[in-house]
């Protein structure tokens, strides 16, 4: 089976948490992100990348603590898709450095291509057993298969897991099309990975998702870090 490489999203201005790093979210004393590496190094993931946007001053130190490789936007305020872009490009560099180009052609020389695993970075209950789960399910997917969600009670989840072969045609589409676009105009490539664990659909976006996950974890405390931890 190829290897997979994995890049964290974490560019988002968390708008409706008051504009917070989400990521840096402390359960314990201990960061989402840092869970979260911890998770996919577990599963035996290497090399993990992220993404960052804006709240550099505070992920950045985060992110270099955790060994990440660093990929950061140039502009202060920034989408899904250009987060998703970035990650792509710099998916398929790392490819070419290794000698493996980015043809979406079967060859012997892209059999080891790694693939990629596209994680949001406010996963809180995501852990190292449920990426091995999404991981053992890749590798046993039926021929043809190129990209990989999981799907609970109907809803898509993440991480989403897409071939080398998926990530060269998705760089390949217009500037302002994303993974969405390829996965709406490719069903048949699609792999759902049916399962009950909620962690794959459970993020943190609103204060309703905070309470929750206060309550969740409760007597943990859950707390932002300097300087966000102001109302």
């Amino acid at each position: 089976p190829a290897p997979v490489a994995a890049t964290i999203l974490a560019a988002g201005l968390g708008r409706r948490l008051g504009g917070r790093p989400k990521a840096a979210l402390q359960i314990g004393g201990r960061s989402l992100l840092e869970r979260l590496v911890d998770a996919l190094r577990a599963a035996g993931i290497e090399p993990i990348r992220i993404v960052l946007g804006p709240y550099t001053e505070t992920l950045l130190p985060l992110a270099q603590r955790c060994g990440l490789q660093v990929l950061a936007h140039d502009r202060p305020e920034t989408g899904l898709i250009d987060s998703q872009r970035l990650a792509i490009q710099a998916h398929l560099a790392q490819g070419q450095a290794l000698g493996q180009g980015r043809s979406t052609a079967p060859a012997p020389a892209q059999a080891q291509a790694p693939d990629l695993l596209l994680v949001l970075a406010d996963l809180p209950w995501l852990q190292a057993d449920h990426v091995r789960a999404l991981l053992e399910h890749w590798q046993r997917r039926a021929a043809g298969i190129e990209a990989q969600m999981p799907l609970v009670a109907g809803v898509r989840g993440h991480p989403v897991l897409l071939s080398w072969q998926a990530v060269g045609q998705i760089n390949a589409l217009a500037q302002d099309a994303g993974i969405r676009d390829w996965l709406k105009d490719h069903p048949g490539l699609i792999g759902p990975f049916i399962s009950q664990q909620r962690a794959y659909i459970t993020d943190l976006d609103t204060p309703a998702d905070l309470a929750a996950l206060e309550q969740a974890v409760w007597p943990e405390p859950v707390r932002w870090p300097a300087p966000w931890d102001q109302p």
